[in-house]
């Protein structure tokens, strides 16, 4: 699949350059990240807190394991049922508070450890889309894509077409309720 896109990329950017008298750049955007400080500032920062949050788990995950431990060692001594019921209450309250720690902090989709990336990586990227947005504009680019992700990071504004397609779906879907 992913050899069917890059071979339509190939092929687009081949026929643009062919056709027209149009100037296309690319960035790595892995190698800008690699190579700039202020990005391997952040990474540290990221590490730092990641390792704090790993400790923190990890000593919750430690008063776990020794809270079962020693219920294992007094399930049998334990002859008060209430006793054994609130031992065990109190095993899953602790696996829980592990589970929604882990979710609240290295959660996919809203970790904090993910938030403090994205607010720490923000005025990097602006820095670099500034870069970009200033190269493009002075050396006459139309397009800069990334070769990593194959998006376009730089084009100018004569090449939307963003409303053109809005007007022409707007006119479609009249013609179609008028029919």
């Amino acid at each position: 699949m992913n050899i069917k896109y890059i071979y339509i990329y190939i092929t687009i950017i081949f026929g643009i350059l062919l056709s027209a008298d149009m100037k296309i750049g690319y960035i790595d955007s892995n190698r800008i990240m690699q190579e700039l400080d202020e990005v391997r500032e952040v990474r540290v920062q990221l590490e730092k807190e990641q390792r704090r949050m790993e400790v923190e788990m990890q000593q919750m995950i430690g008063r776990r394991d020794s809270l079962v431990q020693a219920y294992e060692l007094q399930k049998i001594l334990l002859v008060d049922e209430n006793k054994r019921i609130e031992k065990e209450r109190e095993i899953q309250m602790l696996e829980q508070n592990i589970e929604r720690f882990q979710m609240e902090k290295f959660g996919p989709n809203g970790g904090e450890i993910y938030k403090l990336q994205n607010q720490l990586l923000a005025p990097v990227l602006s820095k670099i889309d500034a870069a970009i947005q200033k190269i493009g504009k002075e050396r006459g680019y139309n397009y800069i894509m990334d070769a990593v992700s194959g998006a376009l990071v730089y084009a100018i504004e004569s090449h939307d077409l963003t409303d053109e397609v809005i007007d022409e779906l707007r006119t479609s879907i009249i013609e179609e309720n008028n029919d």
